[in-house]
């Protein structure tokens, strides 16, 4: 007579749901930080006068080799004085237009604006158009600042906005696995969807009474 086999091992979902929690944890842990510090800041930069979030500008005048016909003709001008990517710039064109000057009317020429950012610096060059020159403004954070910028993902390119994305996503498996466990361990289904209604609530009117 044959030995009966044993039933194969169920999945346990609890213990999936505790591994996900351990590491999701665990590699976010510095993002987190990351953002919590910063989020923190910004929070507060008005409020309590923090003076971390402090940034350095400096004007220079950039005398141009050439008259340039076009913003793209500009930008390529620029980017090396400046250390940009001529291709980052991004471009605003205020026509040119009639204005009265001490009682004459004259034609003010086209203005062209040049930006651009990473978290390090942001760039931003003025230029009158048929003007021999632009003026170029440059805006250097501070560390502090500088964390924050990544915070806001500003000038951080697609690498680190996917990267950004992903830990969201993290962060939000981490709060369904805790809250999941925390329900199945400290409380029943009623008393889970209780503090669920009351959390969002209050969320709410936070966020209704802030404006």
């Amino acid at each position: 007579m044959r030995a009966k086999q044993p039933p194969p091992p169920r999945a346990n979902p609890r213990k999936w749901l505790r591994r996900l929690h351990a590491w999701c944890g665990m590699a976010l842990a510095g993002m987190v930080l990351l953002f919590a510090l910063t989020g923190f800041l910004l929070n507060h930069r008005a409020q309590m006068k923090i003076p971390a979030l402090d940034k350095q500008e400096v004007a220079h005048v950039l005398p141009l080799a050439e008259r340039p016909a076009d913003p793209a003709a500009l930008a390529a001008l620029v980017a090396a004085p400046l250390g940009v990517d001529a291709g980052s710039f991004k471009v605003r064109i205020e026509p040119g237009r009639s204005v009265e000057w001490d009682g004459r009317p004259l034609r003010q020429p086209a203005r062209w604006t040049l930006t651009a950012d990473t978290p390090s610096q942001s760039v931003r060059v003025d230029y009158w158009a048929g003007g021999a020159q632009a003026e170029a403004r440059l805006t250097r954070p501070n560390l502090w600042l500088y964390l924050a910028r990544l915070h806001m993902a500003i000038g951080t390119g697609t690498a680190w906005i996917l990267f950004s994305d992903t830990v969201a996503l993290g962060l939000g498996a981490l709060a369904l696995s805790g809250f999941w466990m925390w329900g199945r361990l400290h409380g029943s289904p009623r008393r889970l969807a209780t503090l669920a209604t009351g959390g969002a609530a209050l969320a709410g009117l936070l966020a209704w009474l802030a404006g």
